[in-house]
């Protein structure tokens, strides 16, 4: 099998938490990186990668063609479009390439692309994660909300196969482990829904995926981390091969 190499970018974040005790507080900061969960997972399918922290994506994300083209497949995870919109000389007034823009040219132009859910993916928490109506969107098999798209789902919901002969789940389980959270999106015309949240009567989709132009992009719309991730899905046997396989899938190599 040919080797496949991806930039993956995002699942990192720093926190500051404030203890506040009468009348005097302190606050420290943390730093943690929940791709720990998953690119371990997919180094193991045989996967190659580089690894953008969300700190490092606005002065590190490629801004041209040649330096995509090394890449089988692009993946943002829990990452905003602010991060790929503003290099560091963007905030000094010094213009640069549109990162959506040019992500979107990379699939069409052959690329694979897979977005994954999370609280800065697709329209995100109090819809700060932006993706409706930019040039990224137009890549993505699904369309992204102009609000706060969360689906918490404390009790669990599990994601149930459409397509279970499709390449991407033949041979999976066609019911997935226990999920707690989701983007909701809605399913463009032309793109082909494999998996979706059948519980309490809903219908949305989980995992997505089409062609665009000559190359290929998928959403997932749940988490690959906690909280959304608990531990039913982080420890499933599947966990690392049904991403190596979107991932490969968006590829061409599937």
């Amino acid at each position: 099998m040919k080797q496949t190499r991806i930039l993956f970018a995002g699942e990192s974040a720093a926190i500051a938490t404030t203890h506040i005790k009468g009348m005097d507080s302190f606050t420290h900061y943390s730093y943690g990186e929940a791709s720990r969960y998953i690119l371990p997972k997919l180094r193991e399918q045989g996967i190659e990668i580089d690894y953008l922290p969300c700190h490092d994506v606005m002065a590190k994300f490629p801004l041209t063609m040649e330096e995509l083209e090394p890449y089988d497949c692009v993946v943002t995870s829990d990452l905003g479009s602010n991060s790929l919109l503003f290099h560091p000389e963007v905030l000094r007034s010094h213009t640069k390439p549109n990162r959506l823009a040019l992500l979107r040219d990379y699939v069409k132009a052959g690329g694979g692309f897979l977005m994954i859910g999370g609280y800065m993916s697709f329209a995100g928490v109090e819809n700060k994660a932006r993706f409706h109506d930019t040039e990224l969107e137009e890549a993505l098999p699904v369309e992204v909300l102009a609000h706060d798209d969360r689906v918490e789902l404390p009790q669990g919901f599990c994601a149930r196969a459409v397509d279970p002969q499709h390449p991407i789940l033949n041979g999976l389980p066609e019911v997935f482990p226990t999920m707690l959270f989701y983007n909701k999106t809605l399913v463009k015309p032309g793109a082909q829904t494999l998996l979706i949240n059948q519980d309490d009567g809903r219908s949305d989709p989980i995992l997505a995926v089409w062609q665009y132009g000559e190359g290929r992009s998928a959403a997932f719309t749940p988490d690959c981390a906690p909280h959304g991730a608990p531990p039913e899905f982080l420890n499933w046997e599947y966990y690392g091969e049904f991403f190596a396989r979107i991932i490969r899938w968006t590829a061409g190599q599937l």
